[in-house]
């Protein structure tokens, strides 16, 4: 039994299990079509769900996604029985496009995997710099300040030096 029996979600979740079984035999586009609407409705519903639920809903949700996927790359690879497919069965040069365009839907994923984990890198290369770079600021302020009180220290020096050579000269 689902965990959110008795609510729109769970109304939506029995629904779209019977969905997903028949989506092996006739008729499999249209049911797909149909769990990827119940798949929205189920997300909307659990946008207005507690916290603590809209972890399991998500969860429950990934999983009829992945179910979902199985059975539109079944169909698609003619795995699945389907209306059209069933009447003409798909041809190989079919397959082999098919198999070709999935072959290099796997290589962009490959290559955006790729893109983010580099873009991670520079952001935490980036981090690292801003930090040195807040580093150095503090270091050239103290060294700064420093460098005031010295001037104001050489000020003080000269004008007594000024005053003790005015003193000298009196005698």
């Amino acid at each position: 039994m689902s965990a959110f029996e008795g609510t729109s979600f769970g109304e939506y979740e029995g629904e779209l299990k019977e969905m997903l079984e028949k989506a092996q035999g006739a008729g499999a586009a249209d049911i797909i079509a149909e769990c990827q609407d119940l798949i929205s409705q189920m997300k909307l519903e659990m946008r207005t769900m507690p916290k603590d639920e809209k972890a399991a809903a998500a969860t429950a949700i990934q999983g009829y996604e992945g179910q979902l996927q199985e059975a539109e790359s079944a169909l698609l690879l003619g795995g699945g029985g389907g209306g059209a497919a069933e009447e003409a069965p798909v041809d190989t040069s079919d397959r082999g496009r098919m198999q070709a365009t999935t072959d290099r839907l796997e290589e962009q994923q490959t290559k955006l995997s790729r893109a983010r984990d580099l873009v991670a890198d520079i952001e935490e290369t980036g981090e690292e710099i801003v930090s040195e770079l807040a580093a150095n600021r503090e270091k050239i302020e103290a060294t700064q300040a420093k460098v005031d009180e010295a001037n104001q220290n050489m000020d003080k020096a000269n004008t007594i030096t000024g005053r003790m050579g005015k003193w000298f000269n009196r005698w």
